[in-house]
């Protein structure tokens, strides 16, 4: 899945006492990041350089992405993609925005080695810089305000730009950019916040942890720590969205990313012909 960065920056001594302290060498990367990217954040937008939509699909990297993703293929409606399904989106639509995330050293570079001409590309301003290595199309970054104070005001007085919430992971950094761009009716796909194989969850966490858990479909699934807690941002901002007039519909067709009365679950393609 995109949201997983290959460096965990908590102990598991620090989850299990509740200490969210980040550790100093993710805290030493965010400002070695920003110091690499500067040239490039001062040259570029912000998130109001983005056009104004109406609708959106955002694509998670889950595993249930394979079962509607062929419903992409000439959609008319805006697609927001995370940088490691970029490729395989790429099959079926050109996406207007693509958005990463991570702090830490991934294979991004190849994620985003394409044809990027006219794709705007998403990004915090504590990216890795390899994001940007292969990257022709336009660039925006975010000042995300769950960093720390120091570096958010530094940011803030150098570049401009404003602090703004961006999520823990690739997913539903997709989702608030399309809410950020006005869209008023989003659906979800490859949002599963989930393995499918309790091997998958026990490699991430360093054969530590993985909690099975039934999915909405009734299939049982294995999920992490970090996948619980950022499913309760998640849903939680779905909440707050809806009270803006944004119908937030899962189109995941599998996973844990659902809770009655805060996220809908509908079939891509019953989406595609009564929200579109």
């Amino acid at each position: 899945m995109s949201s997983l960065p290959r460096c965990d920056p908590f102990t598991e001594k620090e989850r299990a006492s509740g200490d969210a302290t980040i550790s100093m060498a993710v805290y030493r990367q965010w400002f070695e990041n920003y110091e690499s990217n500067r040239p490039l954040i001062l040259k570029s937008k912000g998130i109001d350089g983005l056009p104004i939509i109406e609708t959106a699909v955002a694509v998670g990297a889950g595993w249930s992405l394979s079962k509607n993703i062929g419903l992409l293929k000439d959609i008319q409606v805006p697609v927001i993609t995370s940088d490691k399904c970029l490729k395989r989106v790429l099959e079926y639509t050109r996406p207007l925005v693509v958005c990463a995330l991570n702090t830490a050293r991934t294979d991004v570079e190849t994620w985003l080695d394409i044809d990027s001409e006219g794709i705007y590309l998403v990004a915090p301003v504590t990216a890795h810089p390899r994001t940007f290595t292969n990257w022709k199309g336009p660039i925006i970054f975010v000042n995300p305000q769950n960093t720390c104070e120091e570096l958010v005001c530094l940011v803030q007085k150098e570049t401009g730009l404003v602090p703004s919430f961006r999520g823990e992971n690739v997913g539903m950094f997709t989702f608030l950019t399309a809410v950020s761009m006005g869209a008023k009716r989003v659906a979800l796909l490859g949002m599963n916040y989930c393995f499918e194989a309790e091997e998958e969850a026990l490699n991430v966490t360093r054969q530590q942890h993985a909690i099975k858990i039934m999915d909405y479909t009734g299939q049982w699934v294995y999920t992490v720590f970090d996948w619980i807690d950022s499913r309760k941002s998640f849903l939680e901002f779905c909440d707050f969205a809806k009270s803006l007039g944004v119908t937030v519909v899962n189109c995941s067709e599998g996973g844990i990313l659902w809770e009655q009365g805060v996220v809908d679950t509908l079939k891509f393609k019953l989406w595609r012909r009564y929200c579109v």
